[in-house]
């Protein structure tokens, strides 16, 4: 499909997607870095809303005209009908993050990513496809992985930038264990720090040690941020990232 829309509504699609993006984010996912100044010049000819942002190069970018919704689903007739949100300042850098997870996951040669749900994405959906998701937790991203024999497998990502109470995690943990689509470790927590993943696997552990989960040890994994992007970002490395038997993302990764 790629190959048949035109550069610039490729770049609207991204914008789209995520939320809010920066011009290296939208470089990186579809074209190389060095391609940083006909990205942003597309992006002031599409009319797309632009910030400064800290130390972000080329600022922040994100859709506040419903026009280029309209534009967007003229060349992606199945995108769901998304609206112009508010940005608020406590999420960008969570979001920034998850744009480069995505991308990073995409561009892998280790897997092949067969569809992306950003947390944008599910929230424009209907409400009958969005509760098959969230039910009624809404991931930070859902994706299919395209398997050898061409299936797909469906995973949930969580990126924890920061530790919520110990209440809260128990809460989420439970609505996924309930959840019909969760087997096979296939819920994915990327942390920002060994201390946050270390915390999630207690809370996990000590669930399932009082009987909180249905199927415990079925649910979850928990790797550091730095590990997976040394893992993803090294083509060299010959590590499986998610193996045949789909029981775990990370092989052999020292974690």
């Amino acid at each position: 499909m790629r190959g048949n829309v035109p550069q610039k509504i490729q770049i609207l699609k991204f914008v789209g997607e995520q939320g809010i993006v920066s011009v290296g984010d939208i470089s990186r996912h579809l074209f190389r870095s060095d391609k940083f100044r006909i990205v942003r010049s597309t992006l002031y000819d599409l009319g797309v809303a632009h910030i400064r942002y800290r130390n972000v190069y080329g600022g922040l970018w994100y859709i506040d005209n419903p026009k280029l919704f309209e534009l967007l689903g003229t060349y992606y007739p199945k995108l769901p009908a998304f609206e112009v949100t508010p940005i608020y300042d406590h999420y960008i850098l969570h979001y920034l993050e998850l744009n480069r997870i995505r991308s990073v996951f995409e561009h892998s040669r280790q897997i092949i990513i067969d569809e992306w749900w950003s947390e944008h994405y599910m929230r424009a959906l209907p409400p009958a496809l969005r509760v098959k998701v969230s039910n009624p937790k809404i991931p930070d991203a859902v994706f299919w992985r395209k398997k050898p024999d061409g299936t797909r497998q469906q995973f949930f990502l969580e990126y924890e930038r920061s530790l919520k109470n110990k209440e809260r995690y128990e809460e989420i943990f439970s609505i996924y264990a309930r959840h019909p689509d969760i087997q096979n470790n296939n819920v994915i927590y990327l942390c920002d720090t060994p201390d946050i993943r270390e915390e999630l696997l207690a809370i996990e552990q000590r669930m399932a040690r009082t009987g909180k989960f249905d199927k415990a040890g079925l649910c979850f994994q928990f790797f550091t941020l730095e590990n997976f992007y040394e893992n993803y970002e090294n083509e060299q490395s010959k590590k499986e990232i998610i193996n045949e038997d789909n029981h775990a993302m990370v092989q052999n990764a020292g974690v």
